[in-house]
């Protein structure tokens, strides 16, 4: 998910721990305007692709993630594929 970070202007932040997660989106990158509605198109693209996360933070502009505990590198890895290929669709990637 860092990765992804590094080259997708709307995540702002990764944090959490183990099979908590959260991925902060940002409309910009230095005011930190919270982009709630891209974190709402993404939870029901992701969703619409067979993963299911939610939104949360007093802005509800932060993806959630809790996989539950059967979670395999392969589920990770779908996952992470996933939410790339519909950042991609949504145009944030950074030009490098």
């Amino acid at each position: 998910l860092n990765e992804l970070k590094e080259n997708y202007s709307i995540i702002g932040d990764v944090r959490g721990h183990g099979l908590f997660l959260g991925i902060e989106l940002v409309r910009d990158l230095e005011s930190l305007e919270p982009a709630d509605k891209e974190a709402s198109q993404i939870v029901n693209s992701m969703k619409e692709n067979g993963i299911l996360i939610s939104r949360d933070g007093p802005n509800h502009n932060v993806l959630k993630i809790k996989p539950p505990m059967v979670l395999t590198r392969e589920n990770a890895l779908f996952l992470a594929e996933t939410l790339e290929k519909i950042l991609a669709l949504g145009k944030y990637r950074i030009d490098k």
